[in-house]
């Protein structure tokens, strides 16, 4: 991929679909407002259809355009040409360097057990016996943007939790109840105002072999969950069930740490691009170990922690999107106010980019870097001058397979309108490159997928943009090209996160 101090970027907006037209249409013709209309054109300006123009063997350079998202063209009787297209540089085809599309992916929390739940239950070495009289300590670190935005430094906490005094203090200690340290654990993460923002830590215990899971509590910082952990701490209140996961194998108990977090966002009346945002694209890291006195984690075994998830920042996001569509508009002398007076941004047609790009949702982008040579250039500082055009498009819908086989309808189909049998892709278990057509498939048929794949649903008119682009690229570079269609797809979803309550 290509960063701005090696390109010039561009984006353009896309979201009302890719015209393939050439019928004496022009750049004009391209349809205006919140679902602006893209294509390719000649150095006339005229509309090609990039297929036919392929096939005919006709490679010539061409401009990227796309129509303006601002509803009206002029602001009072003088200032006119706010919907004037969006145009790329012209590009041949033979300097393309990269040809990529970029799914839109939902962003993923971090999971984090430790001990026993449903998934590790039956885990050799994740029964561990807690001894009387003994304070035991866990340390929880929570990493990533969101906490160092927060504190300005990463999140952590140790942990304490005491078992109680021995029945006989003269014996040898014995087995302690194991709900009373995750409980313990738990309302001291919970209590404390540094780290809670960014965790859930739900209570699971079973007494019946692992066939059922309670929960204790919700898993929150709510008052009422903190005043509940308390009374079991404090011993006003007896614990719920006595797990020994020693001396008896069909005890077991354990806690869920998720990751979360709900950062301040301003709405558009309001909205500067300047505004943080990182905070609420990227997840929360969590890492858990039992540790001694002095913070050392080496001292122990037997506890288990498992990342059961890993934490996935989102793709495509709107806010990410409009950021980059207002850089582009402030090149073009068509910038967003962004000063003190916000109604200034309402008079010259600024909050049109709000209708076009939404901050809340996530898009499909495509992005096509192409060089300009200078054949005359006396300096030799700078030969070629790059450019990294980025295509804002409607959302691809990606499904999961959990199992041998998955049905071709996505589960929105009837809201989007896709046409599954024009442009479905198998990502084969995310392995990058290797991208299969699986065109064409009927709406009821089935595939058999591997456990973990993804499925790629795109509209019809994105594929068919794809195969023009490959097509032109090819037909430009003489043969089979160097530069082809690149997917960065979505990772395989965390299926099994898991619930402090199983029936």
């Amino acid at each position: 991929m290509s960063y701005f101090n090696h390109s010039f970027q561009k984006a353009f907006v896309g979201t009302g679909g890719y015209v393939t037209d050439g019928g004496g249409t022009t750049t004009a013709d391209l349809t205006a407002g919140s679902t602006p209309t893209f294509g390719f054109f000649n150095e006339s300006f005229q509309g090609v259809d990039l297929e036919s123009i392929v096939s005919g063997g006709d490679c010539c350079p061409l401009f990227l355009a796309s129509a303006s998202f601002r509803e009206n063209d002029k602001i009072g009787p003088f200032h006119g040409g706010y919907q004037e297209t969006n145009k790329s540089k012209l590009i041949n085809p033979k300097y393309v360097t990269k040809f990529y599309r970029v799914d839109n992916c939902e962003a993923q929390q971090a999971q984090v057990l430790v001990g026993q739940t449903n998934q590790t239950f039956a885990t050799t070495g994740c029964a561990k016996e807690f001894l009387c009289n003994e304070t035991y300590n866990l340390r929880v670190d929570v990493k990533g943007t969101p906490a160092l935005q927060y504190l300005t430094r990463n999140a952590y906490l140790t942990a304490s939790a005491y078992t109680g005094c021995c029945a006989d203090p003269d014996a040898a200690p014995v087995e302690a109840n194991a709900l009373s340290v995750y409980v313990g654990w738990a309302y001291d993460l919970l209590k404390n105002k540094t780290i809670n923002p960014f965790i859930k830590v739900e209570i699971t215990y079973t007494t019946n072999g692992g066939t059922n899971w309670t929960a204790i509590g919700d898993g929150t910082a709510s008052q009422a969950n903190l005043n509940l952990l308390e009374s079991y701490v404090t011993g006003a209140v007896a614990l719920p069930a006595t797990v020994t996961p020693i001396g008896d194998a069909n005890d077991g108990a354990g806690l869920i740490i998720t990751g979360a977090y709900a950062d301040t966002r301003f709405s558009n009346c309001t909205f500067y691009p300047t505004d943080g945002m990182k905070a609420y694209l990227e997840p929360v890291q969590i890492y858990a170990s039992e540790v001694d006195l002095n913070g050392d984690p080496c001292e122990f075994s037997g506890l288990c922690t498992v990342n059961q998830c890993e934490a996935i920042q989102l793709k495509g996001s709107g806010e990410k999107v409009i950021r980059d569509v207002i850089m582009t508009e402030a090149y073009r002398q068509q910038s967003v106010h962004t000063g003190k007076d916000l109604r200034i941004r309402e008079i010259t047609g600024g909050t049109d980019v709000f209708d076009a790009v939404s901050r809340t949702s996530s898009y499909t982008r495509y992005y096509i870097e192409h060089v300009v040579p200078r054949f005359n250039n006396p300096s030799g500082v700078f030969d070629n001058d790059r450019y990294l055009l980025q295509i804002v498009a409607n959302p691809s819908v990606t499904t999961f397979a959990t199992g041998a086989s998955a049905d071709t309808t996505p589960p929105v189909e009837s809201e989007t309108g896709i046409t599954v049998g024009d442009a479905v892709y198998l990502n084969g278990a995310n392995s990058g490159r290797t991208v299969a057509s699986l065109a064409p498939l009927t709406l009821s048929g089935t595939i058999t997928v591997a456990d973990g794949d993804v499925l790629t649903f795109l509209d019809a008119d994105l594929a068919q943009f794809e195969a023009d682009v490959n097509g032109w690229i090819a037909c430009g570079q003489g043969g089979p090209a160097c530069v082809q269609l690149e997917i960065y797809d979505c990772n395989a979803v965390c299926d099994s996160a898991v619930s402090s309550v199983t029936p």
